[in-house]
């Protein structure tokens, strides 16, 4: 990652990004029948109080004006 093109490593940061999103589906899995009602109100009930804990939403445009410098990761993370 270090000492590669600007426009390199956004591409680098965002293929990771993806790669990291898509291995979380690939764990998240399904119910497979029987007896995952339980289950799934425990993933509900967690899922519930994540969402609790969040803060506010955010205004992406007030967060790209607040960012000085728009390096690779800054780019990416807008």
């Amino acid at each position: 990652m270090f000492g590669l093109h600007s426009n390199a490593e956004i591409g680098y940061l965002t293929n990771m990004g993806e790669n990291l999103f898509q291995t979380i589906l690939q764990c998240s899995g399904g119910s497979a029948g029987g007896g995952g009602k339980g289950r799934d109100a425990l993933v509900k009930a967690m899922i519930d109080r994540f969402l609790d804990g969040l803060p506010a939403p955010f205004v992406l445009m007030d967060l790209y004006v607040k960012a000085a410098e728009k390096t690779p990761m800054v780019v990416v993370c807008l």
